[in-house]
């Protein structure tokens, strides 16, 4: 039996680090969507703009697009609804290209009225000269269901005025 790992960033990461040549980032041209079977859904491919905000989609994933955008249209990244997944999969787009490292963030986020719970990664990629141009990214998700009798808020307790013995 194949011991798959289960989680996708770290899926996305294994493949990212075989497709490395010793320390040279992988290609652009490298990222083929069969090496990533069904976890393609999951993924995104980013064009770095020298102005971080204008840098473009190349692609996103089914799982990942927003359902408020048209079809894709290399939409650029300043264009994503804040509080989406897309948007929080790519929040840390800048760090990866100072750091020119792989970078996997978590957190919560609305997704079409629901909280889901996400775990993402943004890998560099460098076509020529070593200068990173393209982000690879992935994003694995699930919905939280948070009821409120089981987690009740409790409003604070108004302060009981002691008693004082006489």
């Amino acid at each position: 039996m194949e011991n798959r790992e289960q989680r996708l960033t770290m899926r996305i990461l294994t493949i990212w680090r075989s497709l490395c040549q010793g320390t040279t980032l992988p290609r652009r041209a490298q990222i083929d969507p069969l090496l990533f079977g069904a976890d393609w859904a999951n993924c995104l491919l980013l064009d770095i703009d020298p102005k971080i905000d204008r840098s473009r989609l190349a692609f996103v994933g089914d799982n990942l697009r927003d359902p408020s955008w048209p079809p894709l249209d290399r939409q650029m990244m300043s264009e994503c609804e804040d509080g989406t997944l897309l948007q929080a999969t790519l929040a840390s787009a800048a760090r990866v290209i100072a750091k020119g490292v792989p970078i996997s963030t978590a957190g919560l986020v609305p997704q079409e009225g629901e909280s889901i719970v996400y775990r993402s990664i943004l890998l560099p990629l460098a076509e020529s000269s070593g200068r990173i141009d393209g982000l690879l990214g992935g994003a694995s998700f699930r919905l939280i269901a948070v009821e409120e009798e089981v987690h009740p808020i409790e409003e604070p307790r108004a302060a009981r005025p002691q008693l004082v013995a006489g």
